[in-house]
């Protein structure tokens, strides 16, 4: 495991077993030996006022849990920060890279729980005691982070048990081992082990082809997510169309605490200075979803109202909003007023 490692996971509530809406984040970051665990909470509605955290780690179907903590519910959120030995999560004797996610409890049948080893996360196989001898799993191990391809060998069946051709002592200075008589010379074996090495570099750059495919559709399915995201922001906040023309397809009426309901990374423009300034001026933002045909650096913008000026622009790119919309162009008659916006998605 390197050093150094660092990365966010998506939180769920559970239902029923049920995946449903976003809860939150965890971030979890190991660096010299110790792993820090930040818990940030949201939309929790529970009777509980503290929920037990777990992380787990895979046994055949089973998830297995590992107790870390207890984290407090206020207002329908928390912030809880953990910090434990990266080889030695918790005292449990298992390291961080064999854990696969983690999963609070908490009230009846509600869980809420991310899974980042990439496979699904089926609830109800979500198991908190530790039973050495339970049904089907005495056998299974756990499952080790993948690693990269063996060295190349030849099996000790294969190699020469007794007399050596005169050309051994060359051979094993290049660190070539000597086969058995029934392979004929050294260059035969010279030509065995070739192969090897080519159909285990074949087998290497076809690991390569998956990956890429892999994170291709990882990629797609997050941009697909987003776009889901951002479609239903569209549905739930209130419609206004500010624009004559007919360049957009959808737009939305937005207050800064709105930005909540976004992806995670949209989280900071909720205390962008430019956004505020504008929001306070003209007392709303906008989302809107542009058409096909205007699409230049996404589907999805972020708008604030404001005006063209020089100095107004100079501090609109300063703060990330490039582009501008006016409410009204064309016929030399452009107006002033417009949106600064920038792509989402």
């Amino acid at each position: 495991m390197s050093d150094y490692s660092r990365f966010v996971s998506y939180m769920y509530l559970y239902e029923n077993g049920l995946k449903t809406m976003n809860a939150g984040f965890v971030k979890v970051e190991s660096r010299n030996g110790q792993c820090r665990i930040g818990l940030s909470l949201k939309n929790v509605y529970t009777g509980l006022e503290r929920c037990q955290v777990y992380m787990f780690i895979r046994f055949g179907q089973d998830l297995r849990g590992v107790y870390i903590g207890d984290v407090q519910i206020k207002n329908h959120g928390s912030d809880w920060n953990f910090r434990t030995d990266t080889m030695n999560i918790a005292g449990s004797g298992y390291r961080l890279d064999q854990m696969s996610g983690m999963i609070i409890r908490g009230e009846g049948e509600k869980f809420y729980g991310t899974r980042w080893d990439h496979g699904d996360l089926d609830i109800r196989h979500f198991r908190t005691q530790w039973e050495e001898s339970a049904a089907g799993t005495e056998n299974i191990s756990i499952p080790e982070p993948e690693e990269g391809p063996e060295s190349i060998s030849i099996p000790e069946s294969e190699i020469e048990p007794k007399e050596m051709t005169s050309s051994a002592p060359a051979l094993e200075e290049k660190g070539i081992s000597v086969l058995t008589e029934e392979m004929g010379t050294a260059s035969e074996a010279e030509m065995v082990i070739k192969e090897k090495a080519e159909t285990e570099a074949e087998a290497i750059e076809e690991q390569k082809e998956d990956k890429k495919a892999e994170d291709g559709i990882l990629i797609t399915m997050e941009a697909d997510e987003r776009c889901r995201n951002f479609g239903k922001i569209l549905d739930q906040c209130p419609g206004m169309y500010p624009f004559e023309d007919d360049g957009v397809e959808a737009c939305v009426r937005l207050e800064p605490q709105d930005i909540g309901m976004m992806p995670i990374d949209c989280w900071s423009y909720g205390s962008n200075s430019f956004l505020l300034h504008g929001y306070y001026s003209y007392r709303h933002l906008i989302l809107a979803r542009l058409k096909p045909e205007e699409e230049r650096g996404g589907s999805y913008i972020l708008g604030v109202p404001g005006t063209r000026h020089s100095r107004e622009a100079f501090m609109a790119n300063m703060f990330g909003f490039r582009e501008f919309k006016p409410i009204r162009e064309g016929n030399g008659e452009s107006s002033d007023f417009g949106y600064w916006y920038t792509f989402l998605a």
